[in-house]
């Protein structure tokens, strides 16, 4: 995976050294976000909206690809020491070819809504859902609902936990983020996330 979709192309990956074998060397990015959730507000809010963007990249890009996490919890991201956040456990991605999809017409323009259901702990999905359908909103539920809001799958937490007050006034970070999570209209993270990331990009 990290060979195929490389760093040096920009993907939020651990840069490929070499394999020989069955063994891969790739670059040891640094502590995992699991170290990070109790750090400070400021550090909480650049890793949440660097995760965001993230699974932004992986949904919508240039590549002709979606890849959707599904396995995502606090130990398969890490933090470099220059604080750039990058997903380290690359082994359970699902890649969706868009040009395969636009041969089907049936899949044209489809977009996918994760419910999140007959789970009620942890993260749910459906192999083919996301590979029936043009695109989804996977990855920005596998976020918000598994490392983002307080009470989460992988987080007793949340890394946006105690969202101080005056900043929930100004901005209603805590509804942003709940309707990611559970959004009360389908197909809502779409409108939600640019919204997301512009409020968690103020806070930098």
């Amino acid at each position: 995976m990290s060979l195929a979709f490389s760093q040096a192309e920009g993907w939020p990956f651990p840069q490929y050294y070499g394999s020989c074998g069955r063994v891969i060397v790739e670059e040891y990015v640094g502590r995992t976000i699991a170290y990070f959730e109790d750090s400070s507000w400021e550090q909480r809010v650049d890793i949440s909206y660097q995760l965001l963007l993230i699974a932004q990249m992986l949904t919508e890009n240039a590549s002709g690809f979606a890849l959707y996490m599904t396995d995502v919890n606090m130990d398969n991201f890490a933090v470099r020491p220059d604080g750039t956040v990058l997903l380290i456990d690359v082994e359970s991605i699902v890649i969706v070819d868009h040009m395969s999809m636009k041969k089907d017409p049936n899949n044209q323009n489809k977009l996918h809504h994760s419910k999140g259901e007959f789970c009620k702990d942890c993260m749910n999905f459906s192999f083919e859902d996301l590979c029936n359908h043009n695109v989804s909103d996977h990855n920005y539920y596998a976020i918000c609902k598994g490392l983002l809001i307080p009470g989460s799958y992988f987080s007793s937490e949340g890394l946006l936990h105690d969202i101080p007050k005056n900043v929930d006034i100004q901005t209603n970070l805590s509804h942003l983020i709940n309707e990611c999570a559970n959004p009360t209209k389908l197909y809502n993270r779409f409108q939600v996330l640019p919204k997301l990331l512009q409020v968690l990009k103020s806070l930098l």
